[in-house]
């Protein structure tokens, strides 16, 4: 192992995923981070929900899985990251029903990943349901392409919730953030996002020239809306070309 990464297996919406991280960045951001959180629920004694927003491609979901391991490996508190991929709308129901967007009436499926794809209002009430107790949260499959319901049970004190629309400032989806406790913003160029979108569009079984036209279609759009149009965050994680991370306390500039 190169004494300057440390690499990460998980399993991400059914593939295996390889994650590599530096470790001065595991040292001196993220496992600083995870007893931050750690004693953030201690203090106030019930469950802590953690929001990880970003543009699709930004690694966001490894650093959510990131977030609970080290908080397991550091603490003795109970974590566990979940994402809102499961909160799209099924491909039966992205196949019948359509939008209108620039003059131009097209399949929900057309756009799958933007805001519009997914059920806000099932989204809404599963976060306010956490609040309450534990919960069974719904899965996205990438082997099938469509959602499976009720897949997961969440019980852990500290929850990890990663989705591109979290904390994006528009009606009804900026009501989500009061039930955060603590929010983090990952992003990096939109030239990396654009190259690992249409990567994971490749591996999800389209072709070359079919990838590029859906990212560039649908994916690109969507990384201009979220980084042009979103709350303002506890902190932002800038990941450079070299897999480095830059922390910001964005609260503290606000």
């Amino acid at each position: 192992m190169d004494k300057g990464k440390i690499i990460y297996h998980f399993n991400i919406n059914s593939f295996d995923v390889k994650a590599e991280y530096k470790k001065r960045d595991i040292d001196d951001i993220f496992i600083p981070l995870a007893h931050q959180l750690d004693s953030m629920q201690k203090k106030a004694g019930n469950r802590l929900i953690v929001y990880v927003a970003g543009p699709g491609g930004a690694g966001k979901t490894t650093v959510s899985y990131l977030f609970e391991a080290l908080i397991r490996a550091n603490t003795n508190n109970s974590a566990q990251a979940i994402g809102i991929d499961g909160f799209h709308f099924n491909s039966e129901y992205l196949n019948s029903h359509y939008i209108t967007r620039n003059g131009q009436t097209m399949p929900l499926r057309d756009i799958k990943g933007s805001a519009e794809s997914y059920d806000y209002d099932k989204l809404h009430g599963k976060i306010v349901a956490l609040k309450q107790g534990d919960i069974y949260w719904p899965y996205y499959d990438r082997c099938i392409h469509d959602v499976i319901d009720d897949h997961i049970f969440v019980e852990a004190n500290i929850l990890i919730i990663e989705g591109n629309w979290l904390m994006l400032d528009e009606p009804r989806w900026r009501d989500l953030a009061r039930f955060c406790d603590y929010s983090v913003f990952v992003y990096t160029s939109k030239k990396t996002l654009i190259s690992r979108l249409t990567d994971r569009k490749r591996k999800g079984g389209l072709g070359k020239e079919e990838a590029e036209q859906f990212v560039m279609r649908s994916d690109a759009a969507n990384i201009d809306r979220i980084l042009s149009n979103r709350l303002c965050c506890d902190l932002v994680l800038e990941m450079k070309e070299n897999g480095e991370y830059v922390s910001c306390l964005e609260r503290n500039l606000h």
